[in-house]
């Protein structure tokens, strides 16, 4: 038989997954309701389990309405058995009003707050009536913060210049981690109030979505020509992503490296300088770079799986891109024993046959030859010779 413990589980979910509240919004009659698919007294084992059962009825009681005062009514059947004669079994437990709900799951206070919040958000932003009917649990999980929200809400939707501020420098009278701190919700809300406004192919970027600021990664550049140190007060730096769009290396060659270690051991090399994005597939920063479009490209990276998507990559954005110790001259040097990482298997556009063949070959083999397993003077010696 279905024990107090188990009731309660029950109908917490009438509160949890929004459908008690709903009928609040609604106006419609949610009480008396029935709890469902209870467990109650097996018919055909009553002369067996009698003793047994009329203790757990005895349970069930002294935690209804009868004893307590609130929760849940017990409807009785009677019965008359030959054994046992006559006796009252459970046939219905049944939360008869709204009070005795609230009390018995302890959201007695947490109700007045929907509804005062409810009043709250119509009378600011009457605009999200809908949204409230489709997200009544939320009114309630941010309950205490309702009145910040909607000056989000406000500001953007009024105030809002796109690209002017970072989020936490926004003019909005809230703690400077208020937005970063509940962006689930924010995100919802704007989604609903401001559609026409969000960023197309933002994801799940808060500030490129909603038009912010952010800070932006970085570019590490190494001037390796000794005949181009003059133009740059420094010859290993970093700059902004945007910074490095916009500024054009006099340099005919650029070496891309993916591992660090090897792009700050790159030797000197007259007109060339080298780039480092962050590694592995950060390779993305440096799309759309109009002034690497007439640079003669050389990307190194591991002799791997994803050594070839990333150099494949590459060169869905600079088609001349040519690969170094990318080759199989390279790998059977120099192989021993690595083992890649599994990626899911795409197609690879852009790849020569060989470095095709050879992809194949690691890729079949799980194999992969780290760029600083390669000796440091014939790297040196292969670089020089370009």
């Amino acid at each position: 038989m279905i024990n107090p413990k188990e009731i309660k589980a029950k109908v917490e979910k009438w509160w949890s997954d929004g459908s008690y509240l709903l009928s609040v919004l609604n106006n419609e009659n949610y009480f008396p309701k029935e709890v469902p698919k209870i467990n109650l007294v097996d018919v055909s084992k009553v002369h067996e389990e009698y003793q047994t059962i009329i203790k757990e009825q005895e349970v069930l009681k002294s935690f209804s309405k009868e004893s307590k005062g609130f929760g849940y009514t017990l409807e009785w059947e009677e019965k008359n058995y030959q054994k046992i004669g006559r006796n009252k079994f459970v046939k219905k437990i049944v939360f008869e009003t709204q009070n005795d709900f609230l009390k018995y799951v302890g959201r007695e206070k947490d109700f007045v707050k929907f509804k005062d919040n409810v009043k709250l958000i119509l009378s600011e932003l009457e605009q999200l009536e809908n949204w409230i009917t489709k997200n009544p649990i939320k009114v309630v999980e941010y309950c205490d913060i309702w009145a910040d929200l909607l000056k989000v809400c406000k500001y953007f939707i009024n105030e809002h210049v796109p690209g002017k501020y970072y989020i936490r420098e926004l003019p909005i009278n809230v703690h400077t981690k208020f937005i970063e701190l509940h962006k689930t919700v924010i995100t919802s809300l704007l989604e609903y109030l401001i559609p026409d406004k969000i960023a197309p192919n933002s994801k799940n970027d808060f500030c490129l979505k909603f038009g912010l600021k952010d800070k932006e990664p970085s570019v590490r550049i190494r001037i390796l020509g000794d005949d181009l140190k003059t133009g740059y007060i420094y010859n290993d730096f970093a700059i902004p992503l945007s910074s490095f769009r916009n500024k054009e290396f006099n340099a005919s060659i650029v070496f891309i490296t993916e591992n660090l270690m090897n792009f700050l051991t790159l030797p000197h090399k007259q007109n060339s300088i080298a780039i480092w994005s962050g590694g592995g597939f950060n390779i993305s920063y440096l799309a759309n770079v109009n002034w690497l479009k007439n640079k003669s490209i050389y990307y190194w990276g591991d002799i791997d799986m994803a050594g070839f998507h990333i150099l494949s990559q590459l060169r869905s954005y600079y088609s001349h891109t040519r690969s170094i110790m990318m080759d199989r001259e390279t790998f059977d040097k120099f192989y021993d024993k690595g083992e890649g990482k599994p990626i899911p298997t795409v197609e690879l556009r852009g790849l020569t046959s060989d470095e095709f063949q050879l992809y194949s070959i690691v890729r079949e083999g799980n194999f992969r030859l780290e760029q600083e397993k390669i000796p440091q003077d014939y790297a040196v010696k292969t670089i020089l010779n370009i």
